[in-house]
């Protein structure tokens, strides 16, 4: 592919195919007036392509095509295909385009690449496209160049320009801004945006011709504060808008103001010290204190670093004039109109409340029944009412406990279920800045049913034809009781009359004569608000031959002597006692036969050296005995006696006469401990 710079060689060139062309001329000044044409845009500056769309596909068809603008009769544009589009045709563009133009004939439609484009180099462009055997083809075009504005201007309504942080301007006051762009083809429109959001598209044209876009805030808000609003130009979309921006910078309203100090009662005479919070205003708003219609001047402020809140603390003294008073804190801002926010406290005087408890309910708290319902009302005198009210029970805070059936509410307690746990003293405190009024303490008692004291279930063994003395002890209020007695047994329920009665315990008698007559015996008690719902109840057995002792040991063998400890096993009932039965394994002869009573705790001595043995122990009481638990023992070699003295010496043995050895010997109960 090759070119030519020389636009004479070109007019020689045009000359010797005019035949060609020149019957086209016509076809070409009659194409300058049709509108509604393809259209094309390029950005100033940027690469234009113009297609060429031509229909005929075969190569070998094509001999010229040739570029016009306007209605220019004059080729800007030459390429000569008469050997091929593919075999290096031949381009020749004119001194209008020079290097800047090339047409692309690789590519489908085919284009022509214009560089660097101006405002001039847009128009109509027509490709004509010669055909070897077929008639000339021409495509018509229309080209716009895009100029984009230079820049785009805000300004306020007095025309100053904008740039950056704009303002202070006021909350709650309308803002006029106005943009502009300088230059474009065509007009560019203008459009405000703030945070990425469209405020407004519509835009004017001024008599000089320049785009213009007004936008009128009508109320400034907080959120406005260093807010961004973007003014953009853009008459293309093949370009990015041009734009530019300003942040908002307000004066605002302080949000609100708080005394942060909790509103108790003073006592005249002591010094008062409130603090109050402000936040939100810009510039920082300025705080003022009022009590009634003075102004208080004790006052300082602190500003925190990121001047959004300000801390202010007043102290004054109180006197009894100003109980009722109302205690102002105010905060505005100086620059704006109606923005001062207040928050009022009012002064109290206070003195100890006086207290006193009464009861409802019930006429007389003698009447207080197990299962009934009580109030007592906690009455204060205070002025004004007191400001915390507590309950004391024997001495110590009570509170709403609704498993023991115990509500507090307006200074009032009441018990759901009065039960015999509520015997106690009952008393009211309530507390201001003054102090602490206490009542006089109101005594509960609670008249109950008798219960019994123990809740576990007793068994007793007795062996038939013996006696035993069944105890039965309730709790009553009043405790006046009076007791009865019956034996569940095999005959079903009997009465019992051979028994005692000392306030609130019984003791019975019971002499079973045969197996049959063992049971259960039950013990009721009543009082004058009823008899116990549920018995108290004792089992009598025959009882059991004991179980045998356990975790047997030896301790201490010597030559002839050795230790045998037990723990004793359950008794089943009736009173118990150990046996040890010692054997010579060698002559199966029984060596010793030992008896214990207070613990399974045996001292065998006098036995022959060098001698195993087997032990058997166990426990007996009326019902028989226990199975034996076995051990095996051996008394120490007799030449162990030539050596004793040394090893008593070197405490390798017990000294019998001093040692560990008596110490058990003469305390059994040593291992029951």
């Amino acid at each position: 592919m090759s070119s030519t710079k020389h636009w004479g060689f070109h007019t020689i060139l045009f000359q010797n195919l005019a035949p060609l062309y020149s019957g086209f001329l016509f076809v070409l000044m009659s194409l300058s007036n049709i509108s509604g044409l393809p259209s094309y845009e390029a950005l100033q500056g940027n690469v234009a392509e113009i297609p060429c769309n031509f229909t005929m596909i075969s190569e070998e068809g094509i001999a010229l095509i040739l570029w016009y603008r306007g209605n220019s009769s004059t080729p800007i544009y030459i390429l000569d295909a008469r050997n091929g589009l593919t075999n290096q045709p031949k381009h020749f563009p004119s001194d209008i385009l020079g290097d800047r133009a090339f047409f692309d004939v690789d590519v489908i439609p085919s284009v022509l690449r214009i560089k660097d484009v101006t405002e001039e180099d847009g128009g109509r462009y027509r490709c004509r496209v010669d055909y070897k055997h077929d008639p000339t083809e021409n495509i018509c075009i229309w080209l716009d160049i895009i100029v984009p504005p230079r820049e785009t201007i805000i300004m306020d309504k007095f025309g100053q320009h904008l740039h950056g942080l704009i303002g202070p301007y006021n909350e709650g006051y309308p803002l006029l801004l106005i943009c502009e762009a300088d230059g474009g083809r065509p007009p560019p429109a203008l459009t405000w945006k703030k945070e990425g959001k469209v405020l407004k598209d519509n835009f004017t044209l001024t008599p000089q011709g320049f785009s213009r876009n007004e936008i009128v805030l009508p109320e400034l808000r907080r959120q406005d504060l260093f807010s961004s609003l973007v003014c953009e130009a853009s008459n293309s979309d093949i370009g990015a808008p041009l734009f530019s921006s300003v942040t908002l910078d307000l004066n605002l309203k302080p949000l609100d103001v708080k005394i942060i100090t909790t509103n108790r009662p003073v006592s005249a005479g002591r010094q008062v010290e409130l603090v109050c919070e402000t936040w939100g205003a810009r510039p920082p708003a300025e705080i003022t204190w009022w009590k009634g219609m003075d102004r208080l001047t004790f006052v300082s402020d602190l500003l925190t670093p990121d001047n959004n809140k300000t801390v202010s603390t007043v102290t004054f003294t109180s006197e009894a004039k100003d109980n009722s008073k109302n205690i102002t804190c105010r905060a505005d801002n100086s620059l704006l109109k109606d923005s001062v926010v207040s928050d009022v406290h009012t002064l109290e005087v206070y003195y100890v409340p006086q207290v006193t408890v009464s009861s409802r309910n019930i006429s007389s708290l003698n009447d207080l029944v197990e299962g009934s319902e009580i109030t007592v009302d906690c009455n204060i005198d205070a002025n004004p009412p007191k400001v915390d009210v507590w309950w004391l029970f024997n001495g110590s805070t009570i509170n709403t406990n609704q498993k023991s059936d115990i509500i507090i509410a307006n200074h009032s307690l009441t018990i759901k279920n009065v039960t015999k746990n509520h015997n106690g003293r009952l008393q009211c405190v309530a507390a201001n800045k003054e102090g602490e009024g206490w009542s006089e303490e109101m005594s509960l008692m609670v008249n109950y049913q008798p219960v019994c004291k123990s809740l576990e279930s007793k068994e007793y063994a007795v062996l038939a034809g013996s006696k035993i003395k069944v105890t039965c002890e309730v709790d009553a209020q009043p405790s006046d009781v009076q007791f009865r007695w019956s034996l569940n047994n095999s005959f079903g329920l009997l009465s019992l009359n051979t028994f005692t009665e000392n306030g609130t315990t019984s003791v019975a008698l019971f002499s079973p004569q045969s197996e049959v007559e063992y049971g259960t015996l039950l013990c009721w008690a009543k009082n004058k608000f009823g008899e116990q719902n549920y018995p108290c109840n004792f089992t009598v057995t025959p009882g059991a031959p004991p179980e045998a002792p356990k975790n047997c040991l030896l301790v201490n063998q010597t030559i002839e002597t050795f230790i045998v400890r037990c723990s004793p096993g359950k008794d089943r009932g009736l009173s118990q006692h150990f046996q040890l039965e010692v054997y010579n394994k060698r002559n199966k002869n029984l060596q010793n036969n030992i008896s214990a009573s207070d613990a399974p705790f045996f001292v065998v001595h006098s036995l022959p050296p060098g001698t195993p043995f087997i032990l058997r122990i166990y426990s007996a009481n009326l019902r028989g005995r226990s199975p034996p638990e076995t051990l095996q023992a051996r008394t120490l070699d007799v030449n162990y006696k030539s050596t004793k003295k040394e090893l008593i010496r070197k405490r390798k043995i017990p000294n019998e006469e001093t040692d560990f050895y008596y110490v058990l010997k003469n305390n059994k109960h040593f291992f029951n401990r």
